[in-house]
């Protein structure tokens, strides 16, 4: 009797070896052998599942913007402050790298692939950063309202949240030991909101 497939647990350990191999190489630098047989299988396999590794590169993003928008959606469900929530969604972003540091290297392949890429239009980071920016404006304009933060913080300050976040990230990845990612993340938060908030109460 021939041995009965699970596809789906099949197709996410192939996501998986993929990630460690693009963490490890580099994404221009992996072929689909080298996936195949960090997955421990065979090259003619791997085709069954992905056509190639650019579709891959699309699995393993996908994967990830799953997982941070569902973490992103339980926190605005949340019964906490609009300050609370920007707080909370630059921690828990900084929390998913920090727990798997692979994921952080593919996420710079993914940036990096996407801006010369033709054959990975769907992965649109131009968008992901307008939403980024578009959330938390309007969060912060809800704190605004809800006398939080200063009523003449900067427009730009959504962007500036996104560009402390991922510098943050980039340092990490090139320089690993050079600080406590958990305990930065604690610290940007309490410098950033520290400017946000010095004038609220008075303005309040």
């Amino acid at each position: 009797m021939p041995k009965i497939v699970d596809k789906a647990a099949k197709r996410e350990e192939i996501l998986q070896a993929a990630l460690k191999v693009f963490a490890r190489q580099g994404y221009n630098y992996t072929k689909m052998i080298d996936i195949a047989r960090e997955a421990n299988i065979g090259k003619g396999t791997i085709y069954e599942y992905f056509r190639s590794k650019e579709e891959i590169l699309l699995a393993a993003y996908d994967h990830y913007m799953q997982i941070s928008n569902e973490r992103i959606a339980t926190i605005l469900a949340r019964p906490i402050t609009p300050l609370e929530k920007v707080r909370e969604i630059i921690l828990q972003t900084i929390r998913i790298y920090a727990s798997d540091p692979e994921i952080m290297r593919v996420f710079f392949d993914f940036w990096i692939e996407s801006t010369h890429n033709k054959n990975i239009t769907e992965m649109d980071f131009r968008k992901l950063y307008a939403d980024y920016r578009a959330l938390g404006r309007n969060l912060l304009e809800e704190a605004k309202q809800a006398g939080q933060v200063r009523k003449d913080i900067s427009e730009n300050v959504p962007s500036i949240l996104v560009a402390v976040v991922e510098g943050t990230f980039l340092q990490w990845i090139i320089d690993p030991d050079a600080f406590d990612i958990l305990k930065m993340a604690e610290d940007i938060v309490d410098t950033l909101f520290r400017g946000l908030t010095t004038a609220a109460a008075s303005e309040a």
